[in-house]
């Protein structure tokens, strides 16, 4: 569809990185769209009845005309009333930026559980902006007496009918959220911690994520290529743990969105480790780790714990500075670490930095015990702490790893052991 972009910029506006970029990497994320055009507009302030000014408005017109443009998107919330109004003055179709978001998500969503809250989120935006645009259409519903009347309106009607499938799926989302606390209370029974990769949409996540071995999701150079949530376990012996990567953020996501993922996004907050991954190679990227720590903070994650958050700054292959401080004010430098999850540079010590960072407590040691200490030996096997052993003549070498507390329980058990 051939596509008419238009960011706009009021007067009384100090600062506004990278508007226009944004949005036109928003758009051009859907590959039905053909974009022709690319322009920012200043206004005084916005019209009550079509948003754009009256001289603005000619010039969109014409231009839509002249050049068979089928689609408006202008990077602004817009009313149902100016929506519907610049539909019909241009006589093509208009998306504000709300509405662009939400055909992006529409297209993402692989799984039930993606496609579910995509569509909540499509209805309770369609519920937002129901105006009332066919009240002379009243339909009599039947009855006698009391009960008859004029009847109900089309809006109505098609409120009532919204409200009807926002239960319905709010109900299968209810089942999605159910199962997620059986997983959930399952992991912590294994007592096997989570860590979310979160970040700006295009930041590096998947890419971070697919450089981790098994599972590999989708990676690419466009704005929210991964929609569904993904998770697969990690680490080396005796240090397990279970990465997720979901949906990138963005300045102004749309507060429908926000409500109908929350149940997927409510998993960060459960996160034993969250992982900011910013990309030191985009200019404002101050601006979007800003963005990112607003958005922990609405769902609900303490930002201040910075004892559960680290920083991963992504793309130093191609960024002209090669350290940065931490985006998070506080974070330590130990909790930072440079990486390019492309070239495959400094994954290692954010590999181990991860383990440190779960498995403070755990001890990796080796011990002699005697071979006729047939009890100590079998009871650091049942519990699976021996990683390793080397059998000698009289003794046996034991490489063990474990933390103080079993370490602690064994001297207890074995009365008189010292390690």
């Amino acid at each position: 569809m051939r596509t008419l972009l238009i960011s706009i910029v009021f007067q009384n506006q100090s600062k506004n990185y990278y508007v226009k970029d944004e949005f036109f990497q928003l758009a051009r994320s859907l590959s039905a769209l053909s974009i022709k055009k690319n322009s920012v507009i200043r206004l005084t302030k916005s019209h009550p009845a079509f948003f754009l000014s009256k001289g603005h408005l000619n010039n969109i017109r014409n231009y839509v005309a002249d050049n068979d443009i089928g689609l408006v998107l202008i990077d602004n919330p817009l009313s149902p009333v100016q929506q519907r109004n610049l539909e019909k003055k241009l006589i093509a179709k208009v998306l504000d930026r709300t509405g662009l978001v939400l055909e992006i998500f529409g297209s993402r969503a692989q799984s039930k559980e993606g496609k579910l809250q995509v569509e909540l989120a499509h209805l309770l935006h369609q519920k937002s902006r129901l105006v009332r645009s066919w009240t002379h259409l009243e339909r009599q519903r039947g009855g006698k007496g009391f009960l008859g009347g004029p009847g109900e309106t089309q809006i109505e009607s098609d409120r009532r009918s919204l409200a009807s499938k926002i239960v319905n799926i709010r109900k299968s989302i209810s089942k999605v959220r159910k199962t997620r606390n059986v997983q959930r209370n399952q992991r912590l029974k294994n007592s096997i911690p989570l860590v979310s990769f979160v970040g700006y949409t295009n930041a590096g996540k998947s890419t971070l994520f697919n450089a981790f071995p098994n599972k590999k999701t989708k990676a690419e150079n466009r704005l929210f290529s991964t929609l569904d949530p993904y998770l697969k376990k990690c680490g080396s012996y005796k240090k397990e743990f279970i990465i997720s990567d979901t949906v990138g953020f963005i300045r102004d996501l749309p507060t429908s969105l926000v409500i109908a993922f929350r149940a997927t996004l409510e998993e960060i907050g459960f996160s034993d480790l969250i992982v900011h991954v910013v990309d030191v190679s985009d200019e404002f990227a101050d601006k979007n780790a800003e963005v990112v720590y607003k958005t922990l903070e609405t769902l609900g994650v303490d930002t201040s714990e910075k004892n559960r958050i680290i920083e991963v700054h992504n793309k130093i292959d191609v960024s002209i500075r090669q350290r940065f401080p931490p985006f998070l004010k506080g974070l330590e430098k130990d909790k930072i670490f440079s990486i390019s999850a492309k070239k495959k540079l400094g994954l290692e010590n954010f590999y181990q930095g991860i383990e440190t960072e779960l498995y403070k407590q755990i001890i990796q040691e080796n011990i002699i015990l005697d071979v006729s200490e047939t009890e100590k030996i079998k009871w650091l096997y049942q519990n699976k702490l021996v990683k390793s052993s080397e059998w000698k003549e009289s003794d046996i070498k034991l490489e063990l790893v474990w933390d103080s507390e079993e370490r602690q329980k064994f001297n207890e058990v074995f009365v008189g052991t010292v390690l």
